[in-house]
């Protein structure tokens, strides 16, 4: 069994990169790449800035079962202001398959987070309140793009597919530590590179 290393979220969009040569498709994967390294290390407010979101982005999430949709900057915003705050923003792809096309990035994965045994995401599992756990599920996702910013999140999650892991203690990362392990990589996709892609889609 894979155990999720928070070192390990880039890898498919990497891969994707490394046989991607379209520069308007190298944008949207490096904005992408960008995205998911700030939400790791909980800089979410750095994701909703112009040069890389769409002045009303709208995600729409589904959860075993459940859908929430966020219409609009304010919405996004709570959405990750809550994660963040709530300290659950270190998760990520185990395995992770991402395509690119004009209309945006397309993604299978399989979604992995690693937890407390008395975390709420447990709740009727029978886990031991005292161990450490991996939750983890595949999805689908489409993130479409407009002038090489992003225009939302639609993720659609395969609710068949969830499993509760015992794990390691170790496993276990909290989000300061999360944030120290990928500034090495955050630093390989600075924001400078993502402004200067934008004249790509410039008329």
């Amino acid at each position: 069994m894979n155990v999720f290393d928070v070192r390990g979220i880039t890898a498919g969009v990497d891969a994707a990169l490394a046989a991607v040569d379209d520069p308007k498709h190298r944008h949207m994967l490096k904005n992408y790449r960008r995205h998911a390294l700030l939400e790791v290390s909980g800089f979410w407010e750095d994701i909703l800035i112009p040069a890389m979101v769409v002045d009303h982005p709208v995600y729409r999430l589904t959860e075993r079962g459940k859908t929430l949709v966020c219409d609009g900057m304010a919405e996004v915003r709570k959405f990750y202001s809550e994660i963040v705050g709530g300290g659950m923003n270190v998760f990520g792809a185990l395995e992770e398959e991402v395509a690119v096309s004009d209309y945006g990035i397309f993604i299978e994965a399989v979604f992995a987070q690693v937890v407390r045994g008395d975390a709420a995401a447990l709740a009727g599992e029978g886990a031991d309140p005292d161990g450490t756990y991996q939750i983890s599920h595949r999805f689908a996702a489409t993130w479409p793009y407009r002038d090489g910013r992003l225009v939302g999140e639609f993720i659609y999650d395969d609710t068949g597919s969830w499993r509760v892991d015992e794990v390691e203690h170790s496993a276990l990362m909290s989000p300061a530590d999360a944030r120290k392990a990928l500034a090495p990589y955050l630093e390989q996709s600075p924001l400078s590179e993502i402004e200067n892609g934008l004249r790509l889609f410039e008329d």
